[in-house]
């Protein structure tokens, strides 16, 4: 999978579809400075809004062999603004901090692997 950007013009909405089209079994929440969940159903507002210091402007490049530690804190540095990864587990969604030097990749793919042990036993 080839690298792609998170634009600071993009809502919240938009990022979150983004980034599902890229990795389907992570759950991306982007927490606002005054760290409330941006609801991905609701919020219309973009990075750039949210973001406290105007120098938050640039485009961040996500690339699928970046760890999640390394994803988070890129976010962080290049937005002004908290994220969090959830890996898919089934019926629900499990944090990472334990796994966040896994890859983006690695960890997309250990949620598909997960849901796909969940089909089985519920066939």
């Amino acid at each position: 999978m080839k690298p792609f950007f998170l634009n600071p013009l993009a809502t919240v909405h938009q990022l979150y579809q983004q980034w599902e089209r890229h990795f389907p079994f992570l759950k991306l929440r982007i927490y606002s400075p005054s760290h409330q969940l941006m609801d991905e159903n609701t919020s219309q507002v973009s990075l750039q809004t949210l973001s406290s210091t105007a120098e938050h402007q640039t485009e961040l490049q996500v690339d699928p062999n970046m760890s999640v530690r390394l994803f988070v804190e890129a976010f962080q540095n290049t937005f002004g603004l908290q994220a969090e990864v959830l890996r898919h587990s089934g019926y629900s969604w499990d944090e990472t901090e334990n796994t966040d030097f896994w890859t983006l990749t690695e960890q997309n793919q250990k949620g598909k692997e997960q849901s796909q042990i969940y089909r089985t036993k519920e066939s």
